[in-house]
Order: structure tokens, then sequence, then C-alpha cells
């Protein structure tokens, strides 16, 4: 992802409240004559000193400001008369304002402030510390001034980082990110913003439901920003110190000795660029020496690089980090011997593979410089599975194209895991042209054997929506991939088992999820959780969550397969935060099912929280992507659409899903449409093609055999035929399954069809008040109302409403559509707001979504 930011002088005054306090009662009050603010570079003494003048001129105080200036070095006469002529120009003194004390030589500095006390005005500073040593006896002079306010502004905590983030992007941040970054820029504001806009211009952001996540190692870019430029204006020993200073402190005492000159590290101390760090040095922000490192030329980078290589390869230095030197070995080039740089970085990269994104980037460089073909072959097959195992599908199979022109140095495994990981790609990329043309010709060249190829077109079948013919595909030839080695069998039975699920074979799902040591690589104890996992998604996916809960017992269960049991407990907090996860880092790339199933269950969530755009947003994100059982989506988008009150489009929404399951000979997600239709149907009074369509559930449900198929066929059944018997065994089963959501929807629709007793509703509005579903919620209150049944706590529920209100002005709906989904009229809706307005204090519908997606909004 890349973006602007938004201006940063608002966004600097984030937890400043109090520092602004500081700063602007004594100068109303009178009981001061100097204030002072001081911190760090970056921390917002000028954005504070803005608003504060800001705020005074508002209180209609009269201010003026004279600018301080590098030319100013001694020349004390010069500054006095300066800022003396500025204030006769006023018949009653204004607050004057001086930033950048700091600036001063000692000379200068105390003869204004000897200066000050008698041109009669009051007096706000701003001086960057830490205090520059001519300055010491100065600052202990005001410090024991009693006219003298000194307002130290420190840095952000989390907190406050958050805030700031969310506010220069307009989205919130995920806790991981803020942890992240707080860390890399200390929480000085303007290092904050140099390292949002560092993550940013790396693409190291990606944002789902308006949350963001760190997805990529935040590296330097070498753009320009006002951070970097600070350091550049010391001087360009200083600026020549600092570059090589970024890429060699982490040697310590050594860095020093690496240094072609020292003397600008003291400057470079005092202005707080590097503080001393044991016997060594580190920056102050880890953010700026990124940046700082990217700021370097190419020969710079390769002198610097092997400078920090022969020190480590000479025994000179040694640095705990290991990530270090493959680094460096990257930055020295051809500076640095072409065989042992080829093999440490392999070496590197092969330690690395399964826990350190870097591996890719060492191993790239290690196929680079390779001196072998098989060298070469092995770095290229291990970037394309660290890649693989990073999600980076896209650089996988980049390698893996190069890698197979040598299909002669792999073996059979190997060859097996690169085809299938370049399906991945495929898929990832959305690159369907290429799968059909695996599904249909390509496969029959593919190195590896006859087992294999037939693994990899039912792959590539599965991905092209080609379910039915990949099951027959993977039946027919059982005797022939059964014979292959343990991977290709298990991918097979595993394919054969998601094919089967999505096609109606129950017989042959349950075979697999029965006995998962019909796959072989369940009995190695690496490969069994991925096994484990596989089986249990699947079991998700049909709605199974208890079985599905039951096959991960004990394994560490991946973000993606926990939102998914989340979302089924009625743990929703929890489950948008694993979903989001899961979406944003690629980890379920290649992962069809579990990604369709998750967009599903996030739209579903967002809907119910009145948060119809972002559900919206979902969709099409996916739809943009892999996008694969895209009928599964369906059900939720004609959920938003029944919402908005579009009826018809709701249905053919409904009805195009329906159509592109039959065409690919998919049942599964099926029934959930025929239900929507069949409830429609009901409503408008078509009892024939009401009756149709529970005729289709039953033959699902008898095909599928799933609790879900039988809740949705006997719900359907009720309805249309107002039978009793399938009243209760739709009350028997979805109370046996236990999923929240599942139960407060069954029992809303029975009740709105008057076929149980209206109290059922209370037990229905307390199950979606678990779940913070807002607008179920809502549509329950007119029912509980219009059936007599009394709404508890009339102060929450006003609460509620107004939350919900702006939850849904928030998502950019117009007055119409805020009428629609809140049922009432839209000059109702406009008392509504007005009243929304007036008590937060929200001047606009932006001021509010902002407020909202902040956390301010109370």
């Amino acid at each position: 992802m890349t973006g602007t930011l938004n201006p940063i002088g608002a966004t600097a005054l984030i937890a400043r409240e109090q520092a602004h306090t500081n700063v602007v009662w004594p100068l109303l009050s009178g009981s001061t004559r100097l204030v002072l603010v001081t911190g760090h570079a970056g921390i917002g003494r000028t954005a504070l000193l803005n608003e504060v003048r800001d705020t005074l001129e508002h209180q209609r105080v009269r201010t003026t400001a004279v600018p301080l200036l590098r030319a100013d070095h001694g020349r004390p006469e010069a500054v006095v008369a300066r800022v003396t002529e500025e204030l006769t120009r006023w018949s009653r003194p204004p607050v004057l304002f001086l930033d950048d004390l700091h600036r001063l030589d000692r000379d200068v500095l105390g003869a204004l402030l000897d200066a000050l006390p008698g041109l009669g005005a009051s007096v706000v500073g701003s001086y960057r510390t830490p205090v520059r040593l001519e300055h010491a006896d100065l600052a202990d002079a005001l410090r024991l001034n009693a006219l003298t306010e000194v307002v130290p502004l420190t840095p952000l905590n989390r907190s406050g980082v958050s805030h700031m983030f969310t506010r220069l992007l307009n989205v919130s941040a995920d806790a991981d990110l803020v942890r992240r970054l707080h860390n890399d820029s200390r929480g000085v504001p303007g290092l904050v913003d140099l390292a949002v806009d560092t993550y940013l211009r790396g693409d190291a952001l990606r944002i789902i439901d308006r949350t963001a996540y760190l997805v990529g190692e935040p590296r330097g870019t070498g753009h320009r920003h006002a951070a970097v430029d600070r350091v550049k204006a010391l001087g360009e020993n200083a600026w020549r110190t600092a570059k090589a200073m970024a890429v060699l402190h982490p040697l310590g005492l050594v860095a020093e000795e690496l240094l072609d000159d020292t003397s600008a590290l003291p400057e470079l101390e005092a202005e707080g660029v590097l503080v001393r760090h044991g016997e060594g040095w580190r920056f102050r922000a880890p953010v700026l020496a990124h940046a700082l490192k990217a700021s370097i030329g190419p020969y710079e980078r390769n002198d610097l690089g092997w400078r920090a290589v022969s020190a480590i390869w000479d025994g000179r230095a040694f640095v705990q980090d290991p990530g270090y030197l493959p680094d460096r070995l990257i930055d020295a080039g051809a500076f640095a011997d072409r065989e042992k740089a080829a093999s440490q970085l392999l070496a590197a990269g092969r330690a690395g593979v399964l826990r350190d994104p870097s591996a890719r980037r060492w191993l790239h460089a290690a196929a680079d410089r390779a001196t072998t073909p098989t060298q070469r072959a092995e770095a290229l097959y291990t970037h394309a599975v660290a890649c693989s195992v990073h999600n980076d599908m896209t650089a996988a199979r980049a390698s893996i194209e190069v890698a197979l022109e040598r299909s002669d140095e792999f073996t059979s495994d190997q060859l097996q895991e690169m085809h299938l990981i370049r399906l991945v790609g495929m898929c990832a990329a959305g690159d369907r042209a290429g799968l059909r043309k695996v599904a249909d010709s390509a496969w029959r060249t593919l190195p590896g054997g006859a087992s294999a190829r037939f693994i990899d077109r039912a792959l590539a079948l599965c991905y092209s929506d080609r379910w039915d013919e990949a099951a027959t595909l993977l039946a027919s030839t059982r005797t022939v991939w059964r014979l292959g080695n343990a991977a290709t069998v298990t991918f097979g039975e595993l394919f054969s088992m998601c094919a089967a699920l999505i096609t109606g074979r129950m017989a042959e799902f349950e075979r697999v999820v029965n006995d998962p040591a019909l796959c072989p690589l369940f009995a190695t104890e690496q490969d069994r959780p991925h096994v484990k996992s596989t089986v249990a998604r699947n079991l998700l996916l049909a709605g199974e969550a208890a079985r599905a809960e039951r096959v991960l017992a004990g394994e560490r269960v991946l973000d993606s397969d926990q939102a998914l049991l989340d979302v089924a407990a009625g743990r929703w907090d929890d489950a948008l935060g694993h979903a989001r996860k899961a979406l944003v880092n690629g980890s379920t790339l290649g992962q069809v099912v579990v990604h369709t199933a998750l967009a599903r269950d996030l739209t579903s969530m967002l809907l119910a929280r009145a948060k119809l755009t972002r559900a919206r947003e979902v969709i099409a994100e996916v739809r943009t992507g892999q996008n694969v059982l895209p009928h599964v989506l369906d059900a939720p988008e004609a959920d938003i659409e029944l919402v908005l009150g579009a009826r018809d489009k709701g249905k053919q929404v409904l009805h195009r899903g329906l159509a592109y399951a039959a065409q690919h000979g998919i049942v599964l997600g099926t029934d959930e449409l025929e239900l929507r239709l069949a409830l429609l149907s009901v409503e408008d009074g078509d009892h024939d093609d009401a009756a149709a369509r529970v005729e289709r559930l039953a033959g699902i449900a008898e095909r599928m055999d799933t609790g879900r198929a039988h809740r949705n066929h006997l719900l359907a059944r009720a309805l249309t035929w107002r039978d009793e018997a399938a009243v209760e065994e739709v009350r028997r089963i979805v109370g046996q399954r236990g999923q929240p959501h599942e139960m407060a929807r069954t029992w809303t629709t029975l009740v709105a069809f008057r076929l149980v007793d209206p109290l059922l509703l209370r037990e229905a509005y307390e199950l979606f008040g678990t779940m913070d579903a807002l607008l179920p919620r809502a549509l329950l209150r007119h029912m509980m109302r219009e059936n007599g049944v009394a709404v508890p706590g009339r102060a929450a529920t006003t609460a509620e409403q107004e939350r919900l209100l702006a939850s849904l002005v928030a998502e950019g709906l117009t007055n119409r559509e805020l009428a629609g989904v809140l049922r009432m009229t839209e000059k109702s809706v406009e008392a509504r707001l007005t009243r929304l307005f007036q008590r937060t204090g929200y001047r606009s519908r932006v001021e509010l979504a902002t407020a909202m997606l902040t956390g301010e909004y109370h």
C-alpha cells in the first residue's frame, strides 16, 4: 500500500492537551513572563507554539513572532534590536513567540534573555534538548527564575502513537503495528511521521476493514523528510558520519575504528541523533538509522558493507544479530569474495527460512552470486520455499520459473512442492488463464512423473473453480497417484476431501476426515498439524465447528482457523482481529476454501455491526484477488442489499450465485442462497416458488447431511408450510449446534413469521448483544415493541441507538439510506442527527466519522 500523509501540524499535538494548557494559562493569568517549551527534535515544539498562538488570538490576545536564524551567530546586539523593533510597532505589548532558541550561541542567547524583562512583553519560546554545553549556566538560571515556566514535551506513549497514526492515515492500527511504530520512533511525533511515511513508501502496510497491519520489514526508501534533512543540515562531515554509523553502529566500539573521521560524533550526540550505548553508539530512534542507511549511494554502500564484513571475517568484530552479516554481504557486493559470500548467504537463508522474512533477501542474493549450478538451484528452491512460507507468492513463483529450467537438479519431492507453490502463486495473482492452461493441457509436460502431474492438474482445476472435474479426476486416477511419494499422496487425499465437500460427495469427504492417517505426512510430527488444520477448515466451511474444534484440540491454531472458530462461538471481537490478520498477511493465499469463508464471515460480522461500507469493501477486495467459490460471498452481499431496501438487487445477487454454482457443479453453500430466496418468496406470497425451493433444500440436506444444511431446509419448510414438526426440529438442531449467531437469527425468523412465542425474542436480543450486533438488535427492538415484549435497559438502549446512528453516518450512508435501514422517515432521521451533533459537539459527518475511527466518540 502506498499513499500520502495528512498534514502533520495538527497530528503532532496529539496527547499534548496538558502541555497546551500549561503554556496558555500562565499567559492569560499574567503570572509568567517567559514560558519555555522544551523537548527533543521532532517532539512537536513548533506545532505546540503554533496552536498556542491560534488559541491566544482566538481569545483576542495579540501575538507576534521574530524568527531566529543561524546567521545570528555572534550578533547579540542585532538580535535584541530586531526583537525590540518588532515590539515597538504595537501600541500594547503583544505575546512574543521565539522559536528554536537553541540555534543561538551563548552570547546572543544570554543577551536576549537579559533584555526580555525590560521589553514589557510576555514571551513564549522553544528550545531543543538536550541543552547545549555552552547554554548550561543559562538553563540553570532560567529554572530558578520565578517568572519562568518550563514546559517539557515528552514522547508519546503507545496510545498516543496509535492516535497519531489514525489521524495521519484515517485508518486504525493493529496492536503489533503500534508496538513496532512506537519502538522505531521512540514516540517522537516527527519520527512517528517518518516511520509511517517509510512504511507506506516501502509497501510494508496492508489495510483491511480500515485497519492497518505491518506485513513487511520496514526499510528506508531514501525519500526526503524533515527528520533526515535536519541531520543533513548539520554539515557534510556530520552527514557522512551519520550515514556511516547507520550501517556500522551494531559493531560497537569497532564502528569508530572503521570511520574515516570521528570528529562529528560529539555533534551528532549533542543534536540527539546518536546516544552512547555501552562502549559504542546507537541511534536515538531505529527509524532514523533506517532512513539514513537508505540515503547512502551505491559505491558508499559497497564500501561500508565491505568494511563491516572484513571486520567480522578478520575477527575484529562480533555482532549478535544473525541478520547483520548477510545484509552487509549484500551491501558489499563485488567487494566481498563471491564464493564465500554465496556460501554464507545460502547458510543464513537456510537457517532463517521458516522464521525470518529477511531470508528471502539473503537467498535471492545467494542465487545471484552462486558459483555452481547446484548451488544456484538450491538457492532458488530455498528462496521459493521461504517466499511461500512468508506469503510472498509472486516472488516464489518467479524463482520457481527460473529453477524449473534445470529440473534435473531437484528430487521428485522438491519438484512436487515447487509445482504446487507455482500454482498457488498463479491463484494468488488471479492468473485464471495460466491455471486453465495447466488444467487443460500443460500438465502433461510437467516434470515429476504421472502421480505428480495428476495432483498438479487437480489443484489447477480446483483453483479454476472446476471442483467437479477435480473430484472426478482424483477418483479415477487414485490407483496411480497413491503410488507416488508421501507428499503426492497426502496432497491427493486432501484435495480429494475438499473437492468432495464442495461437490456434495460426502462419503468421500468423511473418508478422509474420519481417517487422516490416509495422508502419509500425518505420520510425521512436522506435517501433522498442517493435515489436521486442512481437515478442520473444511469442516468449518461446512459449518461443523464442534467437529473442527475437536480435530484442532491440542494444536497451535492458525489465525484463519481461529477466526472461523470464534465466529461460530460468538466471540466476534476476537474473530474480527484474527480474520483481518489472516486475510491481510497473505496466510490464506492458495487456501481458497478458508480465504472465501473468512471473507464471508468478516462481511457478515461487519454488516451486523452496521459497518455496511466496510462490508462492501471486503467483498470487493476478495473478488479482485483469488476469486474462488464466489457464490459463497453472494449470501452476505445480498444481505447488504436487503438491509438497504434494495430487494430486487438482493434477489439478483442470490440468483447469480445459484447459477454460478450450477454451472460449476458446486453444492456447498447453495443452501444459504436457496433459503434466502425461499424466505423472500414467502414474504411476497409466491408459495409455489417457496415450495420448490424447500424441495431443493431437502435434496441438498440429504446430500450434504450437515447440521447447517438440515437447519436451512427445516427453517424454509417451517415458514413455507407452517410445519410445527419442522419448527420443533429446527429448534432442536440449532440449539444442539450452539452457535449464537445462528441461534439468534433462527429465533428472530421464527418469531417474525409467528411460528413461536415472541418471548423467544429476548434470548435472541441477548445473543446479539454478546456479539455487539447493533443492526439486528435495532430491528429486534421494533419487533419486541410490536409483539408486546419489553426491551430491557432504557438508558442503555438510547445510547446504543445513538451509537448505531453514528456508525451508519460514519459509513457514509445518506439520510434516505439511513431511513431505510432504521425503518423510520427521513424527517425522523434528520431530527436524530441534529440531536446527535448537538450532544457530541461534532460539526460535520466527517468529524464524526474521524472520531468513530480514532475511538474519540463516546
